[in-house]
């Protein structure tokens, strides 16, 4: 976001079952389109608590999640030579995790589109631990010449969110398909510190149907 520079790409593959979006597998590119960390979601049967696993192969580090039923298993670590840190626990309904936010906007676009505010308990592996976030509304406007919806998804809690800047998003509304992203990534920089970005995001032409 400071710098304006293209960083990576994050290329998704969805595989999907009888209509339903079961994983994806995601390989992050470098700006010469050299690979450099993958990451295998699980959608079935938690949409919105997905099981994952993020690999970084520059320096090793790791973050994940292995759901059973209502438990889930968060795991991490930030170097290759580094223990695996892990927590076991029932988080608070409703859960929320990684990708899985992006099938919650669409399980309650009606209610987001309408301008409800929305909480939920959103699972940090890195963390391990969960924090009450909430997203909301910005307004109806344009993207590309498509009709967006802009959406704002920050902290819930009344002093933590004046130091952590929210993220935005922008979602089409013919296809509830997200087109862009600005906030902080699961990227890191040379110093380990999560980069700041803005995503575009392109689709093949029979996925965004005018």
């Amino acid at each position: 976001m400071s710098s304006g520079k293209y960083l990576y790409s994050d290329n998704h593959s969805e595989y999907f079952k009888n209509g339903i979006h079961r994983y994806s597998e995601i390989v992050y590119k470098n700006a010469e389109g050299k690979p450099f960390a993958n990451k295998h979601i699980e959608f079935f049967p938690n949409a919105w608590a997905p099981s994952f696993v993020m690999e970084d192969f520059r320096d090793g580090y790791q973050e994940g999640a292995e759901v059973q039923d209502k438990s889930v298993r968060l795991f991490f670590k930030r170097k290759r030579e580094d223990a695996l840190e892990e927590k076991t626990y029932v988080p608070r309904s409703p859960a929320v995790m990684d990708g899985g936010f992006d099938h919650f906007v669409r399980s309650n676009w009606e209610k987001l589109s309408a301008g409800e505010r929305m909480s939920f308990r959103f699972l940090a592996p890195v963390q391990l631990d969960d924090y009450l976030f909430a997203v909301e509304k910005i307004k109806d406007d344009t993207w590309k010449e498509r009709k967006a919806l802009y959406l704002k998804l920050e902290i819930d809690n009344f002093i933590l969110k004046r130091l952590i800047k929210p993220i935005l998003l922008v979602y089409d509304y013919k296809t509830k398909r997200i087109l862009q992203y600005e906030g902080i990534s699961n990227i890191n920089d040379p110093n380990g510190k999560s980069l700041k970005v803005k995503i575009i995001y392109d689709y093949p032409k029979e996925i965004l149907i005018d």
